[in-house]
């Protein structure tokens, strides 16, 4: 991959403005992710516990180790992505190499073969733990491309929303389309349901990262400081070692960690809520796509707010409001509509937030190079890889834990079951959320980030 006529290049003047197509063709390749990890995400606890015949405790625990075990390729896929050098650029190429093989090991993780139980266990295990290694080398490369398109905060957001709309219709299509497409394709079968629907969606996360690498262009090369002055570049481990001395930094780390703590909680519990709670099957179908059809319309609005109250007013004021709405939501439960009604209110004003978390690290980017003359754009974009997989896992395991807990049987639902589902369905995004706006309150970048660019440039000239 390496290319020594770029590796001695200067960096690039970036152009006034991104294009539209530069902006859309970003936005799919969250599209592209999202078909195949939301389909995990949202439903693979379920094929596990209630397909592969895997227990809830034993579902839940693999995954949350096979996320610990792959989170190790995070650092080192970013630690990849800061020395590539390619006619591709740093960071596209690895959306052209990688779109296949996740596309293949999305559909490994839905086959459930004729093995012993300790045999599935493993052969789950295994999947699961490759596909999040795939999952690394996509996804950290495509959250560094941001930074690496443009520098201007507006456009970062602009970048963000395109992000938002791609991961939300990537999202509402799996979450309307997948029980349909499972009774369809498995003609009472859900093993050979979800495996069709398996293979569906992967090719499509495969064509749409395909189509992304081919739509977007790297206009800053991007090179640290110390390899633009010919002195030796700053080793991955001393990257890391100042990353925890970069605030905005591990704050976006943070922020991101329990906000996908939040989303993998919900998008796996809403199947069980749906069926053993308010037990209307239905609910599935509508429930789920709201969490994204309400990011697809907060994100529209969100440049706008984000440019009127900043990040950190913003993000402090939506999560307040969210975290309330929850609140209200237990009293409404026996009204279905009027359950719904506030459940969309709630996933609308939380949606401004998580809009805005994809440009924090792009912001901390920033902040690295002018505190440590280093850019680390790679390695610092695989903290929001290691958000999303260790944040997801620790939802889905939290669900587990509660169904072991409560000794769940699909054939035989008990109360304790049901309460501790109504727990993880209002009372745990509840304390999520507020953990969000405490960290929140702690983010300066709001007045630093205008200066920081400035001196930037200075340097730069």
């Amino acid at each position: 991959m390496a290319d020594p006529t770029l590796a001695a290049a200067p960096a690039q003047t970036a152009p006034r403005r991104l294009t539209r197509s530069e902006k859309l063709g970003f936005g799919l390749g969250d599209f592209a992710s999202n078909l195949s990890w939301n389909f995990t995400g949202s439903f693979l606890l379920y094929f596990y516990t209630n397909v592969a015949a895997i227990s809830a405790a034993v579902a839940g625990t693999l995954m949350l180790v096979a996320r610990v075990l792959d989170a190790v390729a995070d650092p080192v896929v970013g630690a990849a992505v800061d020395r590539t050098r390619s006619r591709h650029g740093r960071a596209r190429p690895y959306l052209l190499y990688g779109a296949v093989p996740f596309g293949v090991l999305s559909v490994l993780t839905f086959l459930s073969p004729d093995l012993s139980h300790t045999g599935k266990v493993v052969y789950a295990a295994v999947t699961f733990l490759l596909m999040g290694v795939v999952y690394s080398i996509v996804n950290i490369p495509y959250g560094a491309l941001m930074p690496l398109m443009t520098r201007d905060g507006h456009e970062r957001m602009q970048l963000g929303t395109a992000r938002a709309v791609g991961m939300s219709i990537g999202t509402i299509f799996v979450a309307v389309a997948t029980p349909h497409l499972v009774t369809v394709f498995g003609g009472g079968s859900e093993e050979r349901g979800y495996l069709l629907t398996a293979v569906l969606l992967g090719a499509g996360s495969a064509l749409f990262f395909l189509a992304a690498f081919r739509a977007t262009t790297e206009h800053y090369r991007d090179l640290p400081v110390q390899e633009a002055a010919g002195k030796t570049v700053t080793g991955a481990w001393t990257t890391v070692k100042q990353g925890l001395h970069n605030g905005p930094w591990v704050l976006a780390a943070l922020f991101m960690v329990v906000n996908f703590t939040r989303l993998g909680l919900l998008t796996t519990v809403t199947v069980y809520f749906s069926l053993y709670v308010l037990e209307e099957p239905w609910t599935i179908s509508v429930l789920l796509p709201l969490i994204s059809g309400s990011l697809l319309v907060g994100s529209l609005a969100a440049p706008r707010y984000f440019a009127r109250l900043g990040k950190r007013r913003g993000n402090v004021l939506a999560l307040a409001v969210g975290a309330l709405l929850y609140a209200v939501m237990p009293f409404t439960e026996s009204v279905l509509p009027l359950l719904i009604t506030v459940y969309v209110c709630a996933c609308l004003v939380i949606s401004l937030s998580l809009t805005s978390s994809f440009t924090l690290v792009a912001d901390a980017v920033d902040y690295h190079e002018w505190k440590f003359g280093n850019r680390a754009t790679g390695l610092l974009n695989a903290a929001q890889s290691l958000a999303t997989k260790l944040g997801t896992a620790l939802g889905s395991a939290l669900v587990a834990g509660v169904l072991a807990m409560t000794a769940f049987d699909p054939d035989h639902v008990t109360g304790a079951t049901v309460n501790g589902l109504r727990w993880l369905y209002y009372g745990a995004p509840i304390a999520l959320l507020l953990l969000q706006l405490l960290i929140m309150s702690f983010w300066r970048m709001d007045t630093l980030h205008p200066r920081i660019l400035e001196e930037l440039e200075e340097r730069n000239e």
